[in-house]
Order: structure tokens, then sequence, then C-alpha cells
């Protein structure tokens, strides 16, 4: 899961022989990749600044944050950690919740937050149906461009919604502690932000060590089954499943 392109790279130059098979697998993976952080994560940061900006603060907008312009978002390091492990991060958007006077203080920071991963699953939403639209549009004429074209739509779809649920982790610095922490009481949000390196660490363990692989999968796969399903008006026969 955790296996990013560059090591896929060093893999076929080290192997001696590629098969067609690797070769492909590893061109969706880096187009994948690719559209993750000049598409995906510009769309996840600029969606937290839009939330922000609809509840009343501008932080964002005069930062200059809310733009589609990928090299308004990229993080050096967190594109790189995206080719080497497939899990990154962009630069954070500016959110001042002081600002957001529309609602309550612990709602803004809720909804700011869910606006990033929502944001995710509704581009894997769509990505989905263009699939299933090539799909429907060239049964009979399934060529190997339009096999491809499908397998990166649902590749990118799949880390997608993956990245999605990963921001959705209810421990600091991640967007689902500041869900968590608008319903939680003061005292349980201060212990969690003060101990935030050693739950971070003990996370990061976690994760390597593969404890966490079964419930994100989980998590991500349920998700993709329900947009599957929510797709039901692209009448693609069930070739969807071959893909995702």
């Amino acid at each position: 899961m955790f296996r990013g392109p560059l090591l896929e790279i060093f893999s076929l130059i080290f192997s001696g022989n590629p098969t067609q098979a690797q070769i492909i697998s590893c061109v969706l993976s880096v187009f994948s990749v690719l559209v993750i952080i000049f598409v995906v994560f510009p769309i996840h940061e600029c969606a937290h600044g839009l939330m922000a900006k609809i509840l009343g603060d501008d932080t964002a907008e005069r930062q200059g944050r809310l733009t589609l312009n990928p090299f308004a978002h990229i993080d050096p390091f967190g594109a790189l950690a995206m080719f080497i492990c497939r899990i990154g991060w962009a630069k954070p958007t500016p959110v001042n919740i002081r600002n957001c006077t529309k609602v309550k203080q612990r709602t803004a920071l809720a909804l700011t937050s869910l606006a990033g991963p929502l944001a995710n699953i509704l581009l894997s939403y769509i990505l989905i149906i263009i699939a299933k639209i090539v799909l429907v549009s060239s049964v009979g004429n399934v060529s190997d461009v339009v096999l491809y074209v499908v397998m990166a739509l649902c590749y990118t779809a799949t880390i997608n919604v993956f990245l999605g649920v990963f921001n959705l982790i209810p421990i600091p610095p991640f967007d689902g502690f500041n869900i968590l922490s608008s319903f939680l009481p003061g005292k349980a949000v201060y212990f969690m932000q003060k101990n935030q390196q050693v739950i971070y660490w003990v996370f990061f363990a976690l994760l390597i060590f593969g404890a966490l692989d079964v419930p994100l999968g989980a998590a991500s796969n349920g998700i993709i089954w329900l947009l599957n399903k929510a797709s039901f008006f692209v009448p693609d026969g069930g070739l969807i499943n071959l893909f995702i």
C-alpha cells in the first residue's frame, strides 16, 4: 500500500528484464502521483480555504492560497514523500477560525477541516463517473489506450479516496483531529495537543508495521464501493469492477 513510484522505478531498473505489465504499472503509478500533487492537493487545500471564506475568513485568499495553482500549495518534502511511500502532504492552508463569524468557532473548525477530505472523495466520484463513461462509449472496441485511460482514472480515484480517509484519522495534525476536537472537551484537546509528538510517532510505527492496513483499506474500499454504487446512472454492466 505504501510503496511509491520511486521505489517501483528502482525495482524496474535493477530487475534487469521488466515485463510489459510492470512497466505499465510503473507509468500509471507515476502518472497518478503527479495528478495527486498537481491537481488533488491543490483542490484539497483550496477546499479548506473556500469553506473558511464562506464562513467569513479570508486569510487564505489574502495569502494567495485560494487558488488551484499547484505551486501555491506544493510542499517539496510532501511531494517527495508521495513518490517514496504514496503518502504525502501539501502546505497547510492558513485559516483563522476567529474570523468565521457566521457559525460557532467549533462548528467552523469542523466544517473547514472536513472540506478537504470531502473534496478528495467528490473528485474520486467524478473520476469514477468519467471512467465508466469511457468504458461505455468504447464497448465493442476497447483498445489498449482505453484500458490505460480507465486504469489511470481508477488508480487515481483509489489513491485519492485513501488520502481522504487518511486525513480523517482523528489525531494531530490531521483534519480528522480538528473535526474531533470540535466535539471534545477542552482538557481532552489540550492533552492530545500536548502529547502530539508521542501520539504521532506511535501512529507512524503502527503505520509502518502494517497494523493500520486493514482498517484504512476497509474504509477506503467501502467508500469506493459507495461511489461506484452512487454512479449507477452510467450503465457500465459492472465493467468498472475490474479496475477498482
